[in-house]
């Protein structure tokens, strides 16, 4: 289906319920996504302690919510995809970690207010609609001191200056048809057009602002393995509102 004919958030359920199957394997130690959870891990070992409430936002097939109750926080795991959440809960026998589905076009995450210590959402910001109304929402279910760690596209990477050049050759009429040949190509261009949530650090840093949110300093930006950046806030006291 061509983006005249389904919406931006469909597009993005339907390209990651085509990718669930392989997904857990990016994740093994010399797949192609292990920088993105070390680097995670990592950062959530420097703000969260056991016991902890987290809300993995975009939680694919689980893997970092599996690390992080098996650390003792509890953990409540979120997405779009029904593929995604029904490998994650398969991973997840002992029912160690709480597995909801969002709709697609959710505006409303479903928890009270300050409900969690932690919101992560790793790598899925890019692909919303509304940046802003989703990161006044992680606000909104965080505890007021409670952090957000989120990963982005680093657009200082080399990576994404490719990425860049792709994506233009990829919205040309021959592209399209090449995509709608060879499936692969397709995925891999559909991606790069509903990936459209490519800012410098800068543009998040306001973004976060509006919604009330902080930046935490003293966290490292980039993963070594992964071409992402790294973004930590602190909910402040008041929306909008400033340390």
């Amino acid at each position: 289906m061509s983006d005249q004919t389904l919406s931006h958030h469909d597009e993005v359920r339907l390209l990651f319920d085509a990718k669930a199957g392989s997904w857990p394997a990016k994740y093994a130690p010399q797949g192609r996504l292990a920088g993105r959870l070390i680097q995670l891990a990592g950062a959530a070992g420097q703000h969260l302690l056991p016991g902890d409430r987290v809300l993995d936002l975009g939680c694919g097939t689980g893997e970092l919510a599996r690390y992080l109750a098996a650390c003792g926080m509890v953990v409540a795991g979120c997405d779009i995809s029904a593929n995604m959440l029904s490998l994650a809960r398969t991973a997840d026998p002992g029912g160690a970690s709480q597995w909801m589905q969002l709709d697609p076009g959710w505006r409303t995450l479903p928890f009270v207010a300050g409900s969690f210590d932690a919101v992560i959402a790793a790598s899925m910001l890019e692909y919303v609609a509304a940046p802003d109304a989703v990161l006044r929402e992680c606000a909104r279910v965080v505890r007021p001191g409670g952090v957000i760690l989120g990963t982005v596209p680093d657009l200082t990477h080399p990576v994404r200056w490719l990425e860049t050049a792709v994506g233009s050759v990829g919205r040309t009429r021959l592209a399209e048809a090449a995509g709608a040949i060879w499936p692969r190509l397709g995925r891999y261009l559909t991606y790069l057009r509903i990936s459209r949530q490519r800012h410098p650090a800068s543009w998040w840093r306001v973004e976060a602002a509006q919604a009330g949110l902080r930046p935490v300093p003293g966290t490292a930006a980039t993963a070594k393995r992964a071409p992402l950046r790294l973004l930590t806030f602190q909910r402040v006291d008041s929306p909008g509102g400033s340390s």
